[in-house]
């Protein structure tokens, strides 16, 4: 598993402008429609989990692993 903070996987995944809120990512998180986790009060996503969602190769290459 590879989790990372909201804020590097608003970086990794949106193009400058186009960022969610962070409000909005953590209520994504704790409603589920995004893998992830709440360390301490920091909120974290699962990006192996987010990727396997979002491609069905990505899911059965994780699985097979």
């Amino acid at each position: 598993m590879s989790f990372l903070t909201t804020s590097a996987w608003k970086r990794k995944y949106f193009a400058e402008g186009s960022e969610p809120s962070e409000p909005t990512v953590r209520r994504w998180l704790s409603l589920g429609e995004i893998p992830g986790r709440k360390i301490g009060g920091t909120w974290y996503v699962d990006e192996s989990a987010f990727l396997a969602a979002n491609d069905p190769l990505v899911e059965r290459v994780l699985k097979a692993g």
